[in-house]
């Protein structure tokens, strides 16, 4: 009954990551910590800075929550798609990144008493898709995904960039779609004074975000050598570059460097 309509929901998405920039408030957000900057380009309620300790930032993604939200509706298909442009300060390296969330789902479907009648019929689908670009290079530094059918309960996830050793800057994509649809279960009794009657027993398919996302972006100082370890390797060239000049000196007049 909803294959076609699942399809569609399927390919919406690469739809609305085009189309998404074009409609969405373009209010620009930047956020600095300690280690890094934080910046989107397009953001319908801004995004917010949660912690900064320890070498790891972490950062509420609330318009995700706000668009793949159930609505209590017969058919829904929610998307969304955002881009987090982040980028190390000097003198740190960024090591790698979390980006978690959970989808909540709850599928029922009606029924009539005694199983006469058209059945109810519900299903649902959520769909997540993360990945990280480096801006310079345009290389692939991390992906990740994740799906869900007829949801009962809450599906966490997690995508982890694993270890990374950036110090230019990069973005990290996030993509998603909530569906469902549900169709009520319809039964008929007669009575002898009031004739045929129907009956409607509902059904209901949700499927939504459960909180904002949480990007985690972890850093690390650059490594700097010791004051001593500095001093002794200047120390060090000084004595090369003094060999270097008594070699490359030329001998005076009249010297004999030869030897018997």
């Amino acid at each position: 009954m909803f294959t076609c309509v699942r399809h569609i929901a399927v390919s919406a998405i690469a739809v609305t990551a085009l189309l998404a920039p074009r409609f969405a408030l373009a209010d620009v957000v930047h956020i600095e910590t300690s280690s890094l900057t934080f910046d989107t380009g397009w953001s319908q309620r801004p995004e917010t800075l949660v912690s900064d300790l320890n070498g790891a930032a972490t950062f509420s993604l609330v318009n995700a929550v706000d668009n793949l939200r159930y609505q209590n509706t017969f058919y829904y298909n929610h998307t969304y798609s955002g881009m987090f442009h982040v980028s190390a300060r000097a003198g740190y390296k960024v090591t790698g990144y979390t980006l978690s969330g959970s989808f909540v789902g709850d599928l029922r479907i009606g029924r009539s008493p005694d199983g006469s009648g058209r059945p109810g019929g519900a299903e649902s689908i959520a769909n997540a898709w993360a990945m990280a670009q480096d801006v310079a290079s345009g290389a692939y530094l991390a992906s990740g995904s994740y799906e869900a059918s007829n949801l009962q309960g809450v599906g966490d996830f997690t995508f982890a960039s694993g270890v990374l050793d950036q110090t230019g800057a990069f973005d990290v994509t996030f993509e998603g779609y909530a569906y469902g649809a549900a169709s009520p279960a319809i039964w008929t009794t007669f009575d002898p004074d009031t004739g045929p009657r129907n009956h409607y027993s509902f059904s209901s398919a949700v499927m939504e975000l459960k909180d904002p996302l949480l990007l985690t972006v972890y850093t690390e100082a650059l490594a700097v050598p010791e004051p001593h370890a500095f001093a002794l390797t200047l120390t060090g060239l000084a004595l090369l570059a003094g060999v270097v000049r008594r070699r490359r000196r030329p001998a005076p007049a009249g010297m004999n460097t030869s030897f018997a």
